[in-house]
């Protein structure tokens, strides 16, 4: 019987998916547990022939879906799920690659304890092959089971970013998704930065395993590591439509304050991401990006009061920026000094 629809985007990714695959058809928990989904998303390299071998290897367990034109991550993912079929959804990027216990050790304690979403730790990984499962960088740590059905908790957990900040690294209920409208933006670049909150305010119960099941490919063709590339703009983008989102979903009424920090975050993280990855610093960038946090949160100080302590350094410089005339000579300055502090 199937337990878990394994949705897989796959973009260029011939290079990567076999290592992927072999990590996810080799589980404990078994591929007759496992609904492989592999959405094509119009690669041009030789992932859909490499994804044909694998559906002939198993081909009660794999579906394979392709996409005409490319539409990112976010289009992917949501088709995926319009094709899943199981109780439990589980995102996996193509690059990377996973323990061979993970869906056991994440599917067992979400049946005990009756979890919407169970989550593990994760590995940033260059490894080869033939060093992908190594007993030592598990490093296993506590588990624990949290129910945030308050208001409180709610706002802890996406304080905390207590399932991370990615759809990665985890089981959902597709009930969950579902109900709740929880789906990616398409067509656009950092979907995750508008699907990760929601999932923190809308989930009531989750179980964290901290050991490291998942690994993550430092792929330098990856969305976040991409050089001067346009679609780092995408952000903005997608800020604004979550914040339009939380509007009409009436969660601006109840988490204001605690959805005011995340946006002052994510602000800053994607100027310091951007300032990494360009040659320029990007002054338009921070000028939009400045525009936007201000209108969205003019009275910034009692959020960054509050919630001094969560960010960094680099963090509350450009926070501090948001809501200062800055020059682009001065700007250069500060993400000189950004820089050099990476």
């Amino acid at each position: 019987m199937k337990k878990i629809s394994v949705i897989i985007p796959c973009y260029n990714a011939a290079s990567y998916i076999d290592k992927c695959m072999v990590s996810i058809t080799a589980q404990t928990i078994g591929t007759e547990a496992l609904e492989i989904i592999c959405i094509d998303d119009a690669s041009t390299d030789g992932t859909w022939e490499h994804l044909r071998k694998w559906e002939q290897m198993f081909p009660d367990d794999i579906l394979l879906l392709r996409q005409p034109v490319n539409r990112r991550q976010g289009a992917a993912r949501n088709l995926g799920l319009q094709y899943a079929s199981t109780e439990w959804i589980a995102f996996v990027d193509a690059d990377d690659w996973l323990e061979f216990d993970y869906f056991q050790k994440l599917y067992d304690p979400a049946v005990r304890f009756g979890c919407e979403v169970v989550c593990c730790g994760t590995m940033r990984d260059m490894a080869e092959l033939d060093d992908c499962f190594n007993e030592g960088k598990r490093q296993p740590g506590k588990e624990y089971h949290l129910v945030t059905d308050t208001k409180e908790l709610k706002e802890a957990s996406l304080r905390y970013k207590l399932m991370g900040i990615g759809p990665a690294a985890k089981i959902i209920q597709k009930k969950l998704l579902v109900e709740s409208e929880i789906c990616f933006p398409e067509e656009l670049a950092y979907e995750d930065h508008y699907w990760v909150p929601l999932l923190h305010l809308y989930t009531t119960s989750m179980y964290i395993i901290e050991e490291r099941l998942y690994h993550y490919f430092w792929n330098p063709d990856s969305t976040s590591l991409g050089r001067n590339k346009d679609y780092h703009a995408d952000c903005l983008t997608v800020q604004m439509m979550k914040w339009k989102d939380y509007m009409q979903r009436g969660l601006m009424e109840r988490y204001q304050e605690a959805l005011e920090y995340d946006l002052l975050w994510y602000a800053a993280v994607s100027v310091n991401m951007i300032i990494a990855q360009r040659d320029e610093p990007p002054y338009p960038f921070f000028c939009l990006e400045q525009k936007i946090v201000r209108e969205q949160i003019p009275d910034y100080k009692k959020v960054t009061e509050r919630y001094r302590q969560d960010f960094s350094d680099r963090e509350r410089m450009l926070i501090d920026a948001f809501y200062a005339p800055v020059s682009k000579n001065e700007f250069y300055q500060l993400a000189l000094q950004i820089k050099n502090a990476i």
